[in-house]
């Protein structure tokens, strides 16, 4: 996975993530949209300019002067806690 941010302003962002599918992007943007802070979120799959590869850009809209940064890294850390806590329970039931 390589990231890279496009563009950015006080209350949004877009940003490139390389080597990623709707997988990952899917669950991103189910989390961030429940966010409060965040009026939009979304993803699209884009061929980019001198590219063979379609590549998904991650954009993302904030309220109240939240910083889409801060956000999307809280983000992260709550689909990472979200992750473990299923592993607990799969290794649980699985046992």
């Amino acid at each position: 996975m390589e990231i890279t941010i496009l563009s950015q302003k006080k209350d949004e962002i877009e940003i490139l993530i390389k080597g990623e599918t709707h997988t990952l992007m899917n669950i991103v943007k189910a989390v961030l949209v429940e966010d409060e802070r965040v009026e939009t979120a979304f993803y699209d799959i884009k061929r980019l300019q001198n590219s063979v590869e379609k590549e998904p850009v991650l954009y993302i809209k904030t309220i109240d002067n939240a910083d889409p940064i801060t956000v999307l890294k809280e983000v992260a850390l709550k689909i990472e806690n979200l992750m473990e806590e299923f592993k607990a329970k799969f290794n649980a039931a699985s046992s």
